[in-house]
């Protein structure tokens, strides 16, 4: 196509501020970079399983704290427990599952602190 052919559809299109063909063709010339990008920044960008997209668009967690594991741990050994034949768990997994949860018990110790005395005493009078 011609800038002459371009310039009538152009014309066609009525704007109220018209431009000609030619700075519409010859629009990104305009711009000018001062800087390339390297191969590795542009596969980066274009690629679909970016891992720097993924981590800014990941909700983030919430917050559980040491007890509400305690008792989610109590739970499941619980229920895989009394559901042993159903779901064919062994020895072996409630095992591994409490050494969890003596672990979150291990840490929930650590991360208590002793304010004062004075918490622990009652006085009488």
């Amino acid at each position: 196509m011609k800038l002459e052919e371009v310039q009538v559809l152009i014309n066609k299109l009525d704007f109220e501020d018209s431009f000609t063909a030619e700075k519409f063709v010859l629009y990104d010339d305009s711009k000018v970079t001062t800087e390339m990008i390297s191969d590795d920044e542009i596969l980066k960008a274009v690629q679909p399983n970016n891992p720097e997209k993924e981590e800014i668009e990941k909700e983030p967690l919430p917050t559980i704290t040491h007890n509400e594991v305690i008792k989610y741990y109590d739970k499941v050994i619980l229920y895989l427990q009394r559901q042993k034949n159903n779901y064919g768990s062994n020895d072996e997994e409630i095992k591994f599952i409490k050494k969890l949860k003596k672990e979150a018990l291990r840490k929930h110790f650590c991360s208590t602190k002793q304010i004062n005395l004075d918490n622990f005493v009652n006085v009488i009078e």
